[in-house]
């Protein structure tokens, strides 16, 4: 285990069509910037709506700030792997843009990857608080993935994923879509790393839809997901 006294950590979040979420969304940075000088990474996943304008309009309000303009959205992956890529810490921390689960939870991640003073640690969310169809479709996901990866694997869309960057070949090797929350977590899953698990209150989302929230979205997503997790596992 490698002992650390201190680590500066990079925010990352991904937009993608978010144009309603966005000032909102500078309100809650704005919040954790007060105590905690991270380094934050939007990166503007090639939205087709006012995400871009509105971002340049916020960016005065936040100190450490770091904007990436994706031309054309090849999914939520890409727009995280192209943050990590670009990031200048070695800590590094993703998350939605949507704010339905709380940028608070950034800091009591931080907080416990500080005190655990070692870069061999995965720290992840637990989502409490969601309607029992989304837990239907959560637990079916983590039982099979649990069985092919032979490694527990719970709740593994939840937010946020912090992690010490991993080599560059690992990185440009996860998926461009949803599931590069399944690639991180089994990666360091098999690497052994500690995981810690901690509560996040899940929250209904203000503004637009996200990618799975009808239940036809949920079924197809699912069944992508199964054949891709085979797909992963062999890449291991």
């Amino acid at each position: 285990m490698t002992s650390i006294n201190h680590f500066n950590l990079s925010l990352i979040i991904p937009c993608y069509n978010e144009s309603k979420n966005i000032p909102h969304l500078f309100d809650q940075l704005c919040e954790i910037q007060k105590d905690n000088l991270f380094e934050v990474i939007l990166v503007n996943n090639g939205s087709i709506d006012e995400s871009k304008r509105l971002i340049n309009e916020n960016k005065f309000r936040l100190r450490n700030l770091k904007i990436i303009d994706v031309e054309k959205n090849i999914g939520f992956g890409n727009g995280v792997k192209q943050g990590i890529l670009n990031s200048n810490n070695e800590l590094i921390c993703y998350t939605h843009g949507d704010l339905q689960v709380n940028l608070k939870y950034i800091v009591e991640a931080y907080n416990y990857a500080n005190k655990f003073q070692s870069k061999n640690v995965f720290i992840k969310g637990l989502r409490k608080k969601r309607n029992i169809i989304d837990i239907f479709f959560t637990t079916l996901m983590s039982i099979y993935n649990s069985i092919i990866f032979s490694e527990a694997l719970a709740d593994i869309h939840a937010q946020p994923n912090m992690f010490f960057k991993p080599d560059e070949k690992v990185v440009n090797s996860a998926p461009n879509d949803m599931l590069i929350d399944l690639y991180f977590y089994a990666f360091f899953k098999k690497k052994k790393f500690k995981i810690h698990r901690f509560e996040v209150y899940f929250e209904d989302r203000k503004f637009g839809e996200g990618n799975n929230e009808k239940l036809t979205k949920k079924i197809k997503y699912s069944i992508y997901s199964l054949k891709k997790s085979i797909k992963i596992l062999k890449d291991f």
